[in-house]
């Protein structure tokens, strides 16, 4: 990806104008969406979480100014939101909340999904996340280590081991 720092939208983000943040999420948000449904495995939670990145930015649009990446920021934040919604989730569970995933899943999904599903919930988080931000967030390494805080090479053999983690899994050979 190019170097968003001088991202048009971030200044009318700033100034509260409406059509700049319906412009960001229409840039942004199904990428966002992805990666927190990799991240938290629930549409409905990756809903929320997507929510509050955007809530968020209403609420610190005045401190955005001096964000030098916005994409980058935007991600970094759906990380914090997803956090709060997966503990929110863990502490309805253990009140007796109800899990609405669990109880009706999807019937249209397509042969092998659920193999593939299975693998990407065995894959440690960070790899999975760093897989996610990649894949669904379209970010390249050196914006996935700003967001994850982590050194570039960090990122991409995190990327690596997840790829090769999924081929052993699903029977396929580490030759690329």
């Amino acid at each position: 990806m190019a170097d968003r720092a001088g991202d048009p939208l971030l200044a009318g983000v700033v100034a509260g104008r409406e059509e700049a943040f319906a412009a960001l999420y229409a840039r942004d948000g199904a990428a966002l969406y992805r990666v927190a449904v990799a991240v938290l495995g629930s549409s409905a939670d990756a809903e929320d979480a997507v929510q509050e990145v955007f809530v968020g930015l209403v609420r610190a649009r005045a401190r955005l100014a001096a964000v030098a990446d916005l994409r980058a920021y935007l991600f970094a934040a759906l990380r914090h939101a997803a956090a709060k919604v997966a503990a929110r989730r863990r502490d309805d569970r253990r009140t007796g909340g109800i899990d609405l995933d669990a109880v009706a899943a999807p019937e249209s999904a397509p042969a092998g999904s659920a193999r593939l599903e299975r693998a990407l919930a065995a894959l440690p988080a960070d790899r999975r996340e760093v897989l996610a931000l990649k894949i669904d967030g379209g970010l390249t390494f050196r914006e996935i280590a700003a967001v994850l805080g982590v050194g570039i090479n960090t990122a991409a053999s995190r990327y690596r081991y997840a790829l090769a983690e999924l081929r052993d899994a699903l029977g396929g050979t580490a030759d690329d």
